[in-house]
């Protein structure tokens, strides 16, 4: 099936529905507590649904303190981590860099904050061939759904699909994508899909 991610516009990412982070996983710790998300990740993804868990930026990792510093907008988290911990998409906890984007599975102990698993967020490598311009796109705009033979999907949350989106777009968020496919993707296999979101997902 063709398909195809705008990419070199500002509101674009690229695969934004098979990358990057997947929707919140299954709560690890048996305590249900409460999320806390940067702003900048509820953008995509629906943490402040989510329990036990943090999405922020790596501020500093002590390896003496087994900790690290989690920055939330403009608060900050000291996170506990051991050789239980599990960590996604980087080699140790040191070579996480700074202010890179990452997710922890939390719990408590003993008035303490301990990661189950912290996860750093990966960006996507789309193939080149699966990129569409914003030239390309804007062509296709203009020729309507029907005589480009595309369907333009707005993969962010509704919220911001409704103020503002690129014409002819179809508002698909992220979350909802396995409930609205059968719906909004075509079932002709020669229609091209252009997905769009405001960042990697």
């Amino acid at each position: 099936m063709a398909r195809k991610t705008l990419a070199a516009l500002a509101l674009v990412t690229a695969a934004t529905f098979v990358g990057g982070w997947a929707l919140v996983g299954p709560v690890l710790a048996d305590d249900k507590l409460p999320s806390k998300s940067d702003q900048s990740c509820l953008k995509c993804h629906e943490y402040d649904k989510a329990s036990n868990l943090f999405a922020g930026k790596l501020v500093e990792v002590s390896s003496k303190a087994n900790a690290l510093q989690l920055q939330i907008d403009k608060g900050m988290e000291v996170i506990y981590f051991d050789d239980s911990t599990v960590l996604k998409n980087a080699p140790s906890m040191k070579e996480i860099p700074k202010q890179e984007s990452i997710r922890i599975t939390y719990f408590k102990k003993d008035g303490k904050t301990f990661a189950k698993e912290i996860e750093v967020k990966k960006g996507i490598a789309v193939p080149k061939e699966k990129l569409a311009d914003v030239e390309e796109v804007a062509k296709l705009v203009a020729l309507g759904p029907e005589k480009g033979k595309y369907v333009l999907l707005d993969s962010r949350p509704v919220e911001g699909y409704d103020q503002g989106h690129i014409p002819t777009a179809v508002s698909m968020p992220f979350f909802a994508f396995d409930k609205l496919q059968e719906t909004l993707l075509p079932k002709d296999k020669e229609v091209l899909q252009i997905y769009y979101c405001i960042g990697f997902s």
